[in-house]
């Protein structure tokens, strides 16, 4: 195999931590200050002492740069699985693992302020989610793996189709962390993390079985 046959993609990853920190280090600061569109891969090629054509040896555009940027970051939190809410056999279980990963994902991104900008850019701009649709669609996945699990034992309704129950839930976790980011500032920890838990509960209503509610609901 030639070099020519090897992706940009690939040929970064073969670059040991220190060669990638190079590159990632300034991505991460420009693209946290300044958003995705906004970010100027001039400005990243300058701080990490870099020429333009070196970096499509690497990345085949800037999406590939934030991409990378983001799966780095990401790393931080990929030891925070799902496999107790999937192991779930009953109701109120699969409802407090759901609850429990919620609070280690939110004190993950409460402590890391670079990955929440990340992730913030990611829901408000559709370049960047064009850039990461491999990864968005990783996520959009696990969350129906989710549903459908909660569904199989009663936790989940199971009146709609799980591909609007999906929609929803994306959706209503992109509204809250919207207003998280608007408001943060004038939150301090134990306020932020009381909204938290009870910003949960606007996020399973919407997946709750009607049942649940009485007989007053249609």
């Amino acid at each position: 195999m030639t070099d020519s046959d090897i992706t940009p993609r690939k040929r970064f990853h073969a670059l040991d931590a220190r060669e990638r920190a190079r590159w990632l280090d300034p991505a991460e600061a420009e693209f946290c200050a300044h958003g995705f569109e906004n970010a100027s891969l001039n400005r990243i090629l300058k701080q990490a002492g870099m020429s333009k054509g070196r970096s499509y040896h690497y990345f085949a555009d800037k999406g590939e740069l934030f991409r990378a940027t983001l799966d780095r970051r990401m790393a931080g939190i990929a030891e925070l699985c799902d496999a107790a809410v999937l192991a779930a056999k009953e109701p109120g279980l699969f409802w407090q693992e759901v609850a429990a990963l919620g609070a280690r994902l939110t004190a993950a991104l409460q402590k890391d302020e670079r990955l929440a900008a990340l992730i913030r850019t990611l829901h408000q701009e559709r370049a960047a989610q064009q850039a990461c649709a491999v990864q968005l669609d990783v996520f959009r996945a696990r969350v129906e793996a989710l549903l459908t699990a909660g569904q199989a034992i009663g936790a989940v309704r199971g009146d709609l189709p799980t591909s609007l129950l999906v929609a929803v839930t994306l959706q209503l976790i992109v509204t809250v962390d919207h207003w998280f980011a608007d408001h943060a500032a004038a939150l301090d920890m134990a306020q932020e993390q009381l909204l938290s838990r009870q910003a949960f509960g606007l996020l399973i209503a919407p997946l709750i079985p009607p049942s649940q509610f009485g007989d007053d609901l249609p």
